[in-house]
């Protein structure tokens, strides 16, 4: 397994895919659509560090350094949130990992 920095078509696809599969299928959050992808609405700002299995995407994080981050829509004045001194907020927004993938350390 490796991680690393998403940054080619094949893997944001595959991350797309992953999001339905989570946020749509399994945490009804979103609509389902045809296509079985759900493209998340910070995707430009994201930075996604996923999990690789060979070539399959099995699990991933998104976050991100801009401003406004979504929690900026649900909460009033987030800075008064923070604790101690900060540079430059980081926002994680979103975490999936494939159900098959997933391991408990009471599982046999």
């Amino acid at each position: 397994m490796i991680y690393k920095i998403a940054n080619t078509a094949e893997e944001y696809e595959q991350i797309f895919k992953l999001n339905y599969e989570t946020f749509v299928e399994e945490i009804p959050q979103h609509e389902k659509n045809e296509t079985k992808k759900l493209k998340d609405k910070f995707h430009d700002k994201n930075i996604y560090i996923i999990a690789k299995k060979e070539n399959e995407v099995i699990g991933m994080i998104s976050l991100s350094d801009t401003r406004p981050f979504s929690l900026d829509d649900k909460l009033n004045n987030i800075d008064t949130y923070y604790k101690g001194e900060y540079r430059k907020p980081v926002e994680i927004r979103l975490l999936s990992i494939r159900s098959e993938e997933r391991f408990s350390r009471n599982a046999e």
